[in-house]
């Protein structure tokens, strides 16, 4: 059994917590938490040169080849890092892609020697790519897709394309 002393112990902790509310100048004002929207990195891409004249492939089981450089150019207030890197590389003619006939694709493999993932604020990063294709048509006009994902270090998010003419 507990004594009547103990029970105002006991009771002491409770009305400390309840006595804050019993404050009649006291208000409540509604709050609102804001669901921060993720930035856009800004991040630019230029190919070099913009069109490649290709030539006979040396790989075997690809007809052609073409190389060229994208640059990557950082202009966030804060580094980025490449997350990752999409290529496509369809048949075209006149700059226009053609798609391939039912039960036909364009036949390719890249080599990419990125000297890293990390571009420092006002920098920028200059990307080799090498491409052996064979295309449905028997041509080698071609159109080179790329994307790069990126992020910078305050969490911003965004991506970059470029696309290069393979003649």
């Amino acid at each position: 059994m507990i004594s009547s002393r103990h029970r105002r112990f006991l009771a002491l902790p409770v009305l400390v917590l309840l006595s804050g509310a019993c404050n009649k100048n006291s208000s409540t004002s509604p709050s609102a938490t804001a669901t921060p929207t993720p930035a856009t990195a800004t991040v630019t891409a230029t190919a070099d040169p913009a069109t490649v004249v290709v030539k006979a492939s040396p790989e075997a089981g690809y007809a052609w080849t073409g190389a060229f450089t994208v640059t990557v150019s950082n202009t966030n207030a804060s580094p980025i890092t490449i997350k990752s890197i999409t290529t496509d590389l369809q048949q075209s003619s006149g700059g226009i892609v053609i798609t391939p006939i039912t039960g036909t694709d364009e036949v390719f493999r890249f080599d990419v020697r990125a000297p890293g993932n990390r571009i420092d604020t006002n920098g920028n990063m200059a990307v080799p790519f090498t491409f052996h294709y064979t295309l449905p048509n028997g041509g080698r006009e071609a159109i080179v897709s790329l994307a790069f994902a990126v992020t910078t270090d305050s969490g911003a998010s965004g991506s970059v394309t470029a696309t290069v003419s393979f003649q």
